[in-house]
């Protein structure tokens, strides 16, 4: 029971850092960027990596070892749309890590990175998107956990 309580806390944890990361990245983008404010940016990327692969890992166990069981969550629709729509953000999250990771080479040169109106603006509705996609995961759970949409 208490190994079940600490398993969720867990996800629900790395779901919130998750959620933070995102928005300090958002809060931090800007056409500017600065030395500091760019090496913050790629920190908080590698904070919500790490945070998706924990939000997979203690969501797999709970699945398959605390909660209801798998029987139960893959055969609900919703427990389908969560997931799907968690690695569609997977994928959308490609774009700004490997525009984050492009900069190791010139921050490690002292310079600052450079980002256009254009990148600041593709790279902000991205993470908006990646923003909207945690709240359709935050509803799909929500119905999954009162049993609407088992099929």
């Amino acid at each position: 029971m208490l190994s079940a309580a600490l398993v969720s806390f867990a996800h629900f944890l790395a779901f919130f850092a998750m959620t933070a990361a995102l928005v300090l990245q958002l809060v931090l983008l800007t056409e500017d960027v600065d030395i500091r404010r760019a090496k913050r940016i790629r920190r908080a990327d590698a904070v919500y990596g790490l945070s998706a692969l924990a939000i997979l890992v203690f969501g797999f166990l709970r699945v398959y070892y605390f909660e209801k069981g798998a029987d139960y969550y893959f055969s609900n629709a919703w427990f389908i749309t969560k997931l799907v729509v968690f690695f569609l953000i997977g994928i959308l999250s490609t774009i700004p890590t490997r525009r984050f990771m492009s900069w190791k080479k010139t921050l490690r040169s002292g310079k600052a990175p450079v980002l256009s109106d254009a990148d600041e603006r593709k790279l902000r509705l991205v993470i908006h998107a990646e923003l909207t996609g945690i709240g359709i995961i935050l509803l799909c759970a929500a119905l999954v956990a009162h049993g609407i949409g088992s099929f």
